[in-house]
């Protein structure tokens, strides 16, 4: 049962149970790029963001961004004068089209694990839909019947 009336500064100082929260170790079966790039994703959070069930899209996430830096090195490695030819435009033509199916692919997974910019919530940007109504001028809205 808690103790009555005003708590003393002695027993404010004193700390709890703390219960620690293991981030994530990464699969054995990721390479040293892949353990890599999913050591900076967990540590970017906080530790209870990511539980055993996000490990399959991260797992995905890291291989896709591991695979787009791939491509990007085959990209720049790409001598200008290959593509005075139709074989040397079409190979940069395929690569730079799997660098953006796999951007896609990134840009998917890291939403729906919540890691872009776009998803981190900020009290002092959100705006409700009455706030935004109330900043609306009186000819930027249409009556019924005009």
């Amino acid at each position: 049962m808690a103790n009555r009336g005003r708590q003393s500064a002695a027993s404010l100082a004193i700390v709890g149970s703390v219960t620690l929260v293991p981030r994530l170790a990464p699969p054995r079966e990721l390479s040293d790029p892949q353990r890599a790039i999913w050591l900076a994703t967990v540590n970017s959070k906080p530790a209870e963001w990511f539980g055993e069930e996000h490990v399959p899209l991260l797992v995905e996430y890291v291989r896709h961004v591991v695979t787009a830096d791939l491509l990007t090195r085959q990209i720049d490695a790409i001598d200008p004068l290959w593509m005075d030819d139709d074989d040397g435009l079409m190979r940069f033509n395929r690569l730079l089209a799997m660098r953006a199916r796999e951007s896609a692919l990134i840009t998917t997974l890291a939403r729906n694990m919540r890691l872009t910019q776009q998803s981190i919530y900020r009290a002092n940007k959100a705006a409700t839909l009455s706030d935004q109504e109330r900043s609306k001028k009186p000819w930027q809205t249409l009556e019924n019947g005009s």
